[in-house]
């Protein structure tokens, strides 16, 4: 007898035997038990996860000589021709290939004839999507009223390119992807039956690249299995290790991707370009080897983030183990970085004529992230009362934004001194002119506030800004404008301005003050608002503010940490995110 592809060998002979798809079994077997057989189904799914197998078995179990029965024999007459594909009452038609009215035509003159064996005619037809919209209209009628003794069993790929007439006129089934465990299960199985040596290492990249086919799988095994040398056991079994299974299927190791993992981890620059030189010259195709690491730092943050589940993660619990280890000096925002810096290389090999020079430049820049702070390390720095940022490096430009940060926060301890020194209000204060700088600042920063504001005359009283508007106005809608963080706003201005705690009171032309004191726990040390010997500073507001046409963030509370951050920068918050 000639040679049998390990496929075709191990084909499914019964309905417990396919693989990861107990959902469809378990209905067709119920169906048949109770003897609600439909006249037509359709399966539907991934290549290479059973459907045509499916098919054949439900067949077996119509035309068994014991059945109709959920569990067909397989050793009688009408099941060994349904496995050979000789079988009169079962037709299998290639829709690819027999896709024409023509082709439709003769299938409805032929349905007519009783079966020759078994109990029913079963039509068996294999990417069923690709028949012509003009061949599907030709077999609607004998499809929704076949004769009794038909049964239509459809298998497609692209469940969608079906016209819905179709569809609304079978019993559909939908075959799931077969996970990487599953497949690692089922041909260690054979692979004992057929007396092969292989270990977990040799399974894993198998599974893997099979990318959810159990027909691929398969196939790949064949073709590792006729790679390996025999006589490595007592047994004459073949031996295969994990070597024999990456050469043979140019498969790169999860090896290779741990080297790149922990040299970035170390910043060690040099390892990862010589990683990258060892994987080109053993000929590794670099986009599908970039695509293998966007798979690993996907793994690396669902460890990262506790998310174990071995259906997810496609690794054996050795991998498993290595990555963990590989990327503990790693944190959740640097492997967002690196995901983001590898998608954008992979759109970019697209369009390049040096995949390796792309390559290596994406990995230095990871190297590069690794070497900068982090936001996080930067705050905890700021919450600990660090006056400066954690160097990455010694250059000219690294000293000069430690020497700016550092100057900023100086000149924020000296209008912090300033401020508690002095605590009465100055002599000779023009509070006319004041008010009228103050205004005039707004224009160009504030026009919101502005407009409110400029109607209104302002005068001192102690540690009061009584803000007075003329007869006639509508002093109910100033006293709602002017809310808390619009009074906050101007109280901390001239507080600044002034060198002591500023309260402020609306009146109006009878000079009845409405107070609207300002806690002191709400004020915040705003660096851009008027300070001692800047009379005509003002804070500028923001692009959010302008759009808007008032003045959200300008009193918003903002923690210490936050201030700093800016300060330190040098910058303004411009939006405030809800």
């Amino acid at each position: 007898m000639s040679y049998q592809v390990i496929a075709r060998k191990w084909r499914p002979q019964n309905f417990e035997d396919v693989v990861f798809q107990e959902h469809v079994s378990r209905t067709l077997q119920n169906s048949i038990k109770n003897k609600r057989i439909s006249h037509a189904y359709l399966l539907s799914g991934p290549r290479g996860v059973g459907k045509t197998t499916m098919a054949r078995i439900l067949a077996m179990a119509l035309d068994c000589i014991e059945g109709p029965t959920d569990h067909p024999c397989g050793v009688c007459e009408n099941c060994i021709e349904i496995k050979k594909g000789i079988s009169f009452d079962v037709i299998e038609i290639d829709g690819a290939s027999n896709n024409g009215v023509e082709d439709i035509r003769e299938l409805r003159e032929n349905v007519n004839f009783a079966p020759v064996k078994g109990a029913y005619k079963v039509y068996i037809i294999d990417e069923v999507h690709m028949v012509t919209t003009q061949a599907f209209n030709a077999l609607l009628k004998t499809l929704e009223e076949p004769p009794p003794h038909v049964v239509f069993i459809f298998a497609t790929t692209e469940y969608h390119k079906i016209p819905e007439t179709i569809l609304s006129r079978c019993q559909k089934f939908f075959f799931k992807r077969i996970p990487v465990d599953a497949i690692v299960g089922h041909i260690r199985l054979i692979a004992e039956k057929e007396g092969v040596s292989i270990a977990d290492s040799a399974l894993y990249p198998i599974a893997r690249a099979a990318d959810g086919a159990m027909r691929d799988a398969q196939s790949l095994l064949d073709q590792v299995i006729s790679f390996s040398n025999t006589g490595a056991s007592k047994k004459g079994e073949v031996s295969i290790s994990e070597e024999d299974t990456l050469t043979i299927l140019g498969i790169v190791p999860v090896d290779s991707y741990i080297v790149l993992l922990d040299g970035v981890s170390k910043k060690d620059a040099p390892a990862v370009i010589e990683e990258i030189d060892r994987i080109v010259s053993m000929g590794v195709d670099i986009p599908r080897y970039v695509a293998g690491l966007l798979d690993i730092f996907r793994t690396v943050r669902l460890i990262k983030n506790k998310v174990l589940t071995k259906n997810l993660l496609e690794l054996s619990e050795s991998e498993t183990e290595k990555l963990k280890v590989a990327s503990s000096e790693l944190n959740d925002e640097e492997l967002s970085r690196f995901f983001q810096i590898t998608v954008e290389l992979q759109q970019g090999l697209k369009f390049s004529n040096n995949e390796r020079i792309n390559l290596e430049m994406a990995l230095l820049d990871m190297v590069a992230v690794k070497k900068m702070p982090s936001l996080s390390a930067i705050i905890e720095k700021l919450e600990g009362g660090a006056t400066h940022l954690p160097s990455a490096g010694s250059s000219d430009g690294d000293r000069a934004k430690k020497k700016a940060a550092e100057e900023k926060v100086t000149e924020v301890k000296e209008v912090k001194e300033v401020k508690e020194v002095k605590k009465e209000l100055p002599e000779d204060v023009d509070m006319d002119t004041l008010w009228r700088q103050f205004i005039a600042a707004l224009a160009s920063g504030k026009p919101f506030l502005h407009d409110i504001l400029k109607p209104a005359h302002a005068k001192l009283k102690g540690h009061r800004l009584i803000i007075q508007y003329p007869p006639g106005d509508d002093h109910s809608y100033y006293h709602r404008v002017l809310d808390k963080e619009k009074r906050a706003f101007i109280s901390n201005s001239f507080t600044k301005k002034l060198g002591i705690d500023i309260e402020i009171e609306i009146a109006d032309a009878s000079g009845e003050a409405s107070p609207a004191h300002v806690d002191r726990a709400e004020k915040k040390d705003n660096t851009k608002e008027l300070v001692p010997g800047k009379e005509n500073q003002v804070s500028s507001g923001t692009d959010n503010e302008k759009k808007s046409g008032g003045e959200t963030a300008a009193g918003e509370e903002a923690t210490p940490a936050v201030e700093k951050i800016k300060n330190l920068f040098h910058g303004e918050i411009i939006d405030k995110g809800e």
